[in-house]
This record gives structure tokens, sequence and C-alpha cells, in this order.
């Protein structure tokens, strides 16, 4: 009834999000949700007998407001510093006390966590939010290596959020299974033993319109020996299928790999599973590995801001600049391929 989705509607699902326009559409969504299959006359009955509207008020279910900043930001900080259009921008949340019925109890939390964080580069940040990337520096072990992306500091939110026994279903990039910037979050699931499921959709493109490389990650508040892994090799066939199972088995699909592994360690993740596996976990075995005989390979030159110091030669020894779109004139042998 239209009574009883409301009820579970008002007691089990919260939500913030940092867009006042996103969340006024999620309340939007929902309230739609709850009328579903439902007409005027069919509505009648329940109201009269309740003698209730026919929509909740989700102003105390979903809120605008920054997941990741609590009002502990101001703490030390110079207010006069921080102007007020920029206290609004940067919208700190106080999510025990936006929602008290949460946080309290014998056990405080979410019992399940879902999400599609914002995947950002950290260098984009600091060039309109540059107080907010200090804070997440000091705040977060995630945020606390290299040029990290803003996604990993999500999760070690959302997991200091999850309740005893409670889960947490992300998508996100994969990239920092490898990258050096997601070696604090790796540590951080791998000695928690959090990795409860993966869905590694490799090169296939979940989203339209935008080239991101994405998984399906799982995780639970407490320990496991175990996690399932399946590696997705067409997309279309996935969906259609719907093979993803947070029980799952070790069998091997002609569409997709999947298997049960061991929680991997904080280095980097290189997971394998179906033909091959046994022979990659020999060599993962092997204590001594190219890193300890041999120096570290860096990346190459980097600068940082392509359009800046990427420049197109015109001839004569004169550049032209996308960034200031202008032409100039440099000496030949400063300038490299």
């Amino acid at each position: 009834t239209t009574t009883e989705r409301k009820r579970i509607l008002l007691a089990n699902i919260y939500g913030v999000d940092i867009d006042a326009q996103a969340v006024e559409v999620t309340k939007l969504s929902l309230l739609l949700k709850v009328l579903e299959g439902e007409t005027e006359q069919s509505l009648k009955p329940q109201l009269s007998m309740f003698k209730e509207r026919a929509l909740p008020n989700l102003g105390s279910n979903i809120k605008c407001g920054n997941s990741l900043i609590g009002p502990e930001f101001f703490t030390g900080q110079q207010l006069n510093l921080i102007d007020t259009e920029e206290q609004l921008r940067i919208n700190v949340f106080d999510w025990e006390k936006s929602f008290p019925q949460i946080f309290s109890g014998k056990n405080p939390g979410f019992d399940i966590i879902i999400g599609n964080p914002p995947y950002i580069r950290i260098q984009a940040m600091k060039e309109w939010a540059p107080i907010e990337v200090e804070y997440y520096k000091k705040r977060y072990a995630s945020a606390s290596k290299g040029n990290y992306d803003i996604y990993v500091v999500f999760v070690e939110r959302a997991l200091s959020f999850l309740a005893k026994g409670g889960l947490l279903g992300y998508i996100l990039p994969h990239k920092f299974f490898n990258a050096q910037y997601g070696e604090t979050i790796r540590q951080m699931l791998a000695r928690g033993k959090h990795l409860q499921e993966i869905v590694h959709f490799g090169d296939q493109q979940v989203f339209k319109g935008a080239t991101t490389y994405t998984c399906l990650l799982f995780l639970s508040k407490e320990s496991n020996e175990k996690l399932m892994f399946e590696k997705v090799n067409e997309l279309d066939q996935w969906r259609q299928e719907k093979t993803v199972s947070l029980q799952g088995d070790s069998t091997i699909q002609s569409i997709n790999l999947k298997g049960v592994i061991s929680q991997p360690s904080e280095a980097e993740w290189n997971f394998m599973v179906g033909e091959g596996s046994e022979l990659f976990e020999r060599l993962r075995k092997i204590p001594v590995k190219l890193s300890d005989v041999a120096d570290r390979i860096f990346q190459g030159l980097v600068t940082g801001a392509d359009p800046v110091f990427i420049l197109k030669d015109i001839g004569r020894g004169r550049y032209f600049s996308e960034a200031a779109q202008k032409e100039y004139e440099l000496d030949p042998a400063l300038m490299h391929p």
C-alpha cells in the first residue's frame, strides 16, 4: 500500500548531496515511487482511513550538504578569511545532528550505503576548491598520498559511517587498484579485510558520453577471508543476464570470469580468475620481485599544465600558446619535442 511505502521510505532511506538541485530531483523520484501504480480511486480509501496526506515530507531524510566536511572544519579556522559566499559553497554537513536516529543507540551507523561518488582529480579541485583540498589532506588518510582522486575519500568516509554488519556498494574507477595515490585506501581495505565483492568492467564503458574505467566495489564493515571477483568482458550481455551475485560461486563462464579469491595485501591489486590464475598465484608467491633487484622506474616528465608548457612550433623561433592564445618568441635551444 501507499501507506506502507511511505513508512518504509521515511524510516529507512536517507541521502545527502552537495547539489541542491540533485536533492530536489531525488525527493521527487522517491515520491513518484511512493505513488507508483496508484490512481485517485485507489488512493482515496487509504488516505481517508488513516487521515493523512498522500505524499510525505522528505526534508528530514534527503538533505543538502557536503558529505566530506563536518562542523569541525571551522575549528581553528580564521573565519574572517572565509567569506559568507565561500562558507555557503563549502556547505559543511553535520551527519550526527542531521540524522540523530542513525547515529545513536547500541549500533550507530547505516546498514547499507550505496553511491556513485564524484571522480575529480585533486589538481582540478585546487583551482576552485583550494581550502577543501588542504582540509582533506589533514582529515583523511586516503588523501595523504600524491595527486589523489576525490572518490577514494568518499570510500573512507562511507566506511566510517557503516553500522556493525553494514554493507557498502559504490561504482567508481578501478585506477586506485594500482595507482600510487590508492596505496592508503588499499591498505585500509586490506588490513580490515573489508572487500566482499568486485565486479571489474575493464575497458567496458558503463556511462554514455564519458570515458571512465570503472568497477562495482562491495565492502562490508566486518572482516572477510575471501572475496568474490567477477571480470565482465561483455557489458550488454552481463546486464541482461544479471550474473552478479553477492553469494557467487567459482564457476568460469564464457562471458564473465568469476571466482572466489583471497583478500589482497596493501600492495598493488592485480586480480586474476579463470585461465592463468594458478600461474599468477605462483608468481605472486615468489619472494623476490623485480622491485627488489632493480631501481624504481618513475614516470617521465610531467608538466602539470599541458596547455601552458606545451606550445605549437610555428617556425622561425616562434611558438603559439594555447593557454594564453598568443605567439611568443623563444630560444629554440630551450624547446624540446
